[in-house]
């Protein structure tokens, strides 16, 4: 079952304070896609709240980071990170105590939200011309962005850009193009966040066929481990010429291994969703929910691979949103970006180290 292709873009500019930024068990940052897919699910909500916007549905929420300023203290320890997030303290207790810290990480960012909406009962506010804006588009788009700015995104208070207003687009497959080139102005500068699966993919591929990986691992890398690989520097030592091996130690020059050709781009590691840990358990069964009216199960967060990407390098906008896997299989309840185009990859293992790597020590010491 495939998924509806916008008939319109709803873009709005928007400043959030105090997020929160620990988006899973092993990251922390920018909030997950699965914050702003909840965002534009609360905004369906209140759409099918309304008669006649009931048959307006949104397919789908783009996220195009502008600024990301994370509340956090740069510290002298080194244990693990030079930074350490600022903690607030609760209220005290009806007692008089001071309540155990919890670790709330939280985040100023400027986002737009690119919002496909789709639907029949859409046609009657759109026109050709985007500006040409007739009564009941206005009074549409003022209830959108009273609606929104009630909100709140990833936890944080939202507040609407002091210059760039909300707009609302007339979109189709056959001009998306040109229209994108148009938008990139307003949405510039920024990045939009992009699923990359396949380079996660390709990556394992490309690590099974790494002589210097398999040698020190001994086994195939899962995804996992991939991920892992993708999001550090890894050193692989060249033996130095005229130097004499043994069993025991071989003399070499320690290097960083470069990145291939298939890693290029600013990526990093996201949440996409969440995997059951058990069946799907019918409702009021599990007790202690925040709302006991569905059926629940226990999940863990899922990770994959996104990329940052500049929208000017991004040839239709509506390929930047994500949306919930309408369809989910096995327990596994995935974000993903339905009209994004497939990339091909081929990746190869014969990369020149001598070229493309730089040295990781000086001429007196090896590390």
């Amino acid at each position: 079952m495939a998924q509806t292709y916008p008939k319109a873009l709803y873009i709005i500019r928007l400043s959030v304070e105090n997020a929160s930024i620990i988006s899973s068990h092993l990251t922390w940052g920018f909030p997950a896609p699965s914050a702003f897919t909840g965002f534009m699910h609360n905004l369906q909500r209140k759409l099918n709240e309304i008669t006649e916007y009931q048959q307006i549905e949104c397919c789908g929420v783009g996220v195009i980071s502008h600024q990301f300023i994370p509340q956090v203290t740069k510290t002298n320890s080194f244990r693990y990170s030079p930074y350490q997030l600022n903690l607030a303290r609760h209220p005290l207790k009806a007692d008089g105590s001071t309540p155990a810290m919890i670790e709330e990480g939280k985040g100023h960012f400027e986002v737009s939200l690119v919002i496909g909406l789709a639907g029949n009962g859409l046609d009657q506010y759109l026109s050709a011309n985007d500006e040409d804006l007739s009564e009941a588009t206005k009074t549409f788009l003022q209830k959108l962005n009273q609606w929104v700015y009630g909100m709140r995104l990833a936890g944080g208070s939202i507040f609407p850009h002091k210059r760039i207003k909300p707009k609302l687009i007339n979109w189709s497959l056959s001009n998306a193009e040109s229209k994108t080139q148009k938008l990139r102005f307003s949405l510039l500068p920024g990045f939009a966040l992009l699923h990359r699966h396949e380079v996660l993919t390709a990556h394992q591929t490309w690590l099974k066929q790494y002589p210097n990986y398999m040698d020190t691992q001994k086994s195939e890398p899962n995804l996992l481990d991939t991920l892992l690989d993708i999001g550090r520097l890894n050193l692989v030592s060249t033996a130095k010429e005229g130097s004499h091996s043994t069993e025991e130690q071989v003399e070499g020059v320690w290097q960083v291994r470069p990145r291939p050709e298939h890693l290029k781009g600013w990526l990093v590691p996201i949440p996409i969703g969440y995997g059951a840990l058990t069946a799907v358990q019918p409702r009021g069964v599990i007790k202690g929910l925040r709302n006991d009216q569905y059926p629940a199960t226990f999940v863990e967060t899922l990770l994959s691979l996104g990329e940052w990407q500049s929208p000017h390098r991004i040839k239709d906008i509506a390929a930047t949103l994500w949306n919930y896997n309408i369809e989910p299989k096995n327990g596994v309840y995935e974000l993903r970006q339905p009209f994004a185009p497939k990339l091909n990859l081929n990746p190869s293992s014969e990369d020149d180290l001598e070229n493309q790597s730089f040295e990781f020590e000086t001429e007196e010491e090896e590390y």
